[in-house]
């Protein structure tokens, strides 16, 4: 307190001081407790509008901003209406002005003294200035006794800050207890700022059912990769402890502007369901069912999906085949441009594929089995071969072992796994053998003979191609040989000393490992078996043509001391290299010899001499009748000569060199047959040296050499004759040139016409020599027959 202040003013200025901090307390609290209150009902209403409108909570950055907006107008008003003003310094000049305005009365009194005491002048006042200031105390002490203070304030701006600070508390207070759920959300909503802090009755979650096997996929981050040109089926479920909504209605967008809406489908309890066909563009969309929206679009991007783009094996063969040598049979290393390739059996091979994207897991499918192939997220890869039995149930499942390179390399881009084609169903496990089989790691899938390989490529967005990739793998078996074979200079019946020569050819896929002779005696069940004199020795093809580089092989059957009458029936056997499946054994045409005495075979071999000889004789008529026509043609006989009516000579000569031509091939094959009673009578060992010298040197030898010579010769000139005449050209072929080689092609047939018949007297002597000795056989048995009976009577 002023020493100079009278206590009365003192004190009547520190009371009116205490009101106004009072006042302007109460107002400014009141003020910032409306402001609250406010706030308060104006967030929670626009909360409660934008979900009736959108279903969806305002989002985060929204009502930040409005927190925000909001403390800074309670802060301002705070400020405004109490800090600033309750830290305003309340001076007793400015109380005593407030006070002199308000009460006229007090005539500058109480300021004039509030100034005195204020004032700093040292000088001592006059006398008369003393006494008028001490009568200015004492009046304004005595007055400001009587002052009202309180109507110095304004009381209404009061009243309404307060009242309208109960009624907010009062809301407030009412609405926490009636409805506590609303504060709470309203708290979690712009205090906790959660992102879901609305109860629904309904709630959604969202997934991608993708093919194939209808595979549910879950957004990331609201994101999904899909495989364009494929279906979309997006899938709402219900969450738990939630309602299932009436209906559930999804709204989208495509990157290329086309819009949709659709209600989704029930699919099942608790599930709804929409497909959108053929995606091709990107698409955003929205779910809303009930009270539920999804808060943000859900993206669905379009990509290719995973291919390959090569594929290649890498092949070991079985040994015995020679092909993992190089230059031989097929390439190991084959690239496969078709859907399918064809190994042989009992091959392993290493199935090498690129990706055209980063793959995640591979699933080979066969009839049987189903191979697995699993990338991790470290790059590290695993593969398992299951078994499946005719349900398509897996019994067994054992790891693959893995070979030079990873099932699935580390960028995912290059896929290798083994296999093995074989036709042996043992290696396979089945459920019956199932305990038998191994528990250790297998080299890969077992392949039947042939298998339909499914493969399907999952990438790293757990997209997987809608059309598997087919590829047939079959397995080729080895074929047994093929064995064609001919007996030449030997007929049916056969001597006991006879040599069966053998021609033909044999070959086989992979290799011949052994010719033999196969033979049965009469009806014999068991055969037996005589290796050739030369073998294949892992051949392909194995020829026996009868000539110093490939000598026929021939069969001695004088070892096997047959009778005469017995029957050998022959053949030739032959087996592959195959030493896994094998070896397979193919036999030739199976030949039935009948063993005949000599004379047996040369009487037969007679008679296919008189056939070839009448043959010969026709063949010479006939060449006789067509060079007299062609003579006839060439020079026309006299009207004395005859009446007929000659060819023309074109046509003559056409007719004869038709003849020749026919005849040439004719007198070939009379000469190949004759060439075939020679090496019959060889190989049977009957021959001598007159029957060789004759048939060789009388008829073969010259045959040919008319075949060569005047056979050509002559048709060669006809054939000029021919051109000559068609064209109207000239030539020096002359009709005559041509009858004069007719006639000598005609002469050397009748020599050997003439040879053959000698022959034929010959053996015509033999054939009676032979006779007479059949007679004498005769008799012989006949005499002792009567002598039997004769000792028989005698004997009775």
């Amino acid at each position: 307190m002023d020493p100079l202040l009278p206590i009365q003013i003192d004190q009547i200025l520190s009371r009116l001081r205490s009101s106004i901090r009072r006042y302007v307390f109460i107002r400014g609290l009141a003020l910032v407790l409306a402001t609250l209150a406010v706030l308060f009902w104006l967030t929670l209403s626009f909360d409660t509008l934008w979900f009736s409108a959108t279903r969806l909570e305002i989002p985060r950055p929204v009502r930040l901003l409005i927190v925000i907006a909001s403390l800074a107008l309670v802060i301002g008003i705070a400020y405004q209406a109490l800090i600033w003003q309750m830290l305003i310094k309340l001076k007793r000049r400015a109380l005593a002005m407030l006070l002199e305005r308000r009460f006229p009365e007090l005539r500058d009194r109480l300021i004039t003294v509030v100034e005195m005491s204020e004032s700093n002048d040292a000088r001592k006042p006059s006398a008369l200035t003393q006494s008028m200031m001490q009568r200015t105390v004492a009046d304004a002490s005595r007055l400001v006794n009587s002052l009202e203070i309180d109507s110095v304030f304004n009381f209404r701006p009061l009243r309404i800050a307060v009242v309208a600070a109960t009624i907010g508390l009062v809301s407030l207070i009412t609405v926490s207890v009636a409805s506590p759920s609303t504060v709470s959300r309203w708290s979690d909503a712009y205090l906790g700022l959660e992102d879901e802090y609305w109860v629904r009755r309904n709630g959604l979650e969202l997934f991608v059912v993708a093919q194939p096997g209808d595979r549910i996929r879950n957004f990331e981050d609201h994101t999904l990769r899909h495989a364009t040109g494929a279906d979309l089926t997006i899938m709402a479920r219900v969450l738990p402890d939630k309602l299932p909504p009436e209906q559930v209605v999804v709204s989208y967008r495509t990157s290329t502007g086309a819009r949709g809406r659709a209600l989704m489908a029930p699919a099942g309890k608790g599930e709804f369901r929409h497909t959108i066909g053929d995606l091709v563009d990107d698409l955003e969309f929205t779910v809303t069912g009930g009270d539920f929206t999804t808060p943000q679009p859900y993206k669905v991007i379009a990509v290719p999906e995973p291919a390959i783009s090569s594929m290649k094996t890498v092949c070991t063969y079985p040994e015995y085949t020679g092909w993992n040598q190089s230059g031989v049979g097929d390439e190991r290393e084959r690239q496969i441009d078709a859907t399918e390739i064809t190994v042989p059996m009992e091959t392993e091979l290493e199935l090498k594929a690129t990706s055209t994207k980063p793959l995640k897991m591979v699933r080979i499918t066969g009839r049987g089995f189903e191979v697995k192939l699993d990338r991790s997220v470290e790059g590290r890869s695993t593969a398992v071969c299951s078994y499946l039995d005719d349900r398509g149930i897996p019994f067994l499942t054992r790891p693959i072992a893995e070979t030079s390179a990873p099932f699935i390399s580390q960028d995912g881009l290059n896929v290798s796994v083994g296999m093995l084609v074989t036709q042996r169903e043992t290696l396979a496990p089945t459920p019956e053998n199932v305990e038998q089989a191994s528990g250790g790691p297998v080299q890969g899938a077992v392949i039947l003979r042939e298998e339909t390989l499914r493969i399907l490529l999952q990438d790293e967005s757990d997209i997987v191609n809608l059309e598997p990739i087919r590829l047939v793998i079959r397995g080729r078996r080895d074929e047994s040989p093929q064995v064609t074979t001919r007996l030449v200079g030997i007929g049916k019946a056969i001597t006991r000393k006879a040599l069966i020569p053998f021609q033909g050819e044999l070959s086989d896929d992979y290799g011949l490992a052994s010719t033999q002779f196969e033979y049965r005696i009469d009806q014999a069940e068991e055969t037996e078996t005589r290796p050739t004199v030369r073998q294949p020795a892992n051949a392909l093809e194995f020829a026996m043509r009868g000539t110093a580089e490939q000598p026929a092989e021939k069969f001695d059957v004088l070892p096997l001391e047959l009778n005469v009458g017995q029957v050998l029936f022959l053949n030739l056997l032959a087996a592959d290299v195959d030493t896994i499946n094998g070896p397979h054994l193919s036999r030739s045409e199976t030949y039935r010899l009948k063993i005949v005495s000599d004379e047996e075979l040369l009487s037969l071999l007679h008679q296919d001499e008189l056939n070839l000889r009448r043959r010969f004789e026709q063949l010479i008529d006939e060449l006789t009748r067509s060079r007299d026509d062609f003579a006839g043609a060439a020079i026309p006989p006299s009207d004395a000569e005859g009446s007929s009516e000659p060819l023309p000579l074109p046509d003559a000569v056409q007719r004869t060199l038709n003849t020749l031509r026919k005849d040439s091939i004719e007198a070939d094959a009379i000469r190949l047959a004759f060439d075939n009673i020679l090496r019959e009578l060889i190989n049977n060992r009957v021959e001598t040296p007159q029957m060789r010298s004759r048939l060789q040197e009388k008829i073969i030898a010259p045959l040919s050499g008319l075949l060569e010579q005047e056979f050509a010769q002559a048709e060669n000139n006809f054939r000029l004759l021919d051109f000559s005449l068609q064209q109207n050209t000239s030539t020096d072929v002359t009709p005559a040139v041509c009858l004069a080689d007719m006639d000598r092609l005609l002469t050397g047939l009748r020599q050997i016409l003439v040879e053959m018949r000698k022959l034929e007297s010959f053996q015509e002597v033999i054939e009676l020599l032979k006779g007479i000795i059949d007679d004498q056989k005769a008799l012989r048995e006949k005499t002792e027959e009567e002598r039997k009976k004769k000792l028989i009577d005698l004997l009775n």
